[in-house]
């Protein structure tokens, strides 16, 4: 058997051991809790590139839906046409003309507005649900982050538990045999 001083240098090394077992488990839970936080900010990122890119084709997507309707594209034309006959001198005829037109413009312009609703609806309802995704992902990120950093304790302490286990009972047994 070894002498007091062997003991100490032995409970001296597996003391550094367990000291660097710590070390390096909590530098694999930074790691994970780093790589978590990336992958959450990029999620966002995607998820508002997402939105922005709803909101930029609002428009176009307006503009497609009336493509398809002919009565939609020659209302509208006729609105041009009414425009434009206003700019001019006005005859008598002219004049009840343009009052029924504005009597058949009323309901295209009830329509429109209603589009408008739905389109603003329909982006509103983008947005919360980019935003409820990019909420769930935080949390996942975070629960999983919060799950490894518990696991990373628990071995970290089992370790030094076990360390330390050992080193009593190597020092108990050296302790209860006889000197050289």
């Amino acid at each position: 058997m070894g002498s007091a001083t062997d003991m100490t240098g032995q409970t001296a090394d597996r003391t550094q051991q367990a000291a660097r077992s710590v070390q390096e488990s909590t530098g694999q839970a930074a790691d994970t809790a780093r790589e978590a936080a990336g992958k959450v900010a990029g999620t966002a990122r995607q998820t508002a590139g997402q939105a922005g890119e709803a909101a930029r084709q609002a428009p176009g997507q307006a503009m497609r839906q009336t493509q398809g309707n002919p009565l939609a594209a020659g209302l509208i034309a006729f609105g041009a046409g009414l425009l434009t006959a206003s700019l001019l001198p006005t005859s008598q005829a002219e004049e009840q003309a343009a009052e029924r037109a504005g009597q058949a413009v009323e309901p295209v312009k009830q329509a429109a507005l209603e589009s408008a609703q739905q389109l603003k609806g329909d982006a509103t309802q983008a947005g919360r649900q980019a935003a409820q995704e990019v909420k769930d992902t935080a949390s996942e990120a975070a629960r999983a982050t919060k799950e490894e950093a518990a696991e990373q304790a628990g071995h970290v302490t089992e370790q030094a538990r076990r360390s330390a286990q050992t080193a009593a009972e190597e020092a108990r047994g050296q302790t209860g045999s006889p000197g050289p």
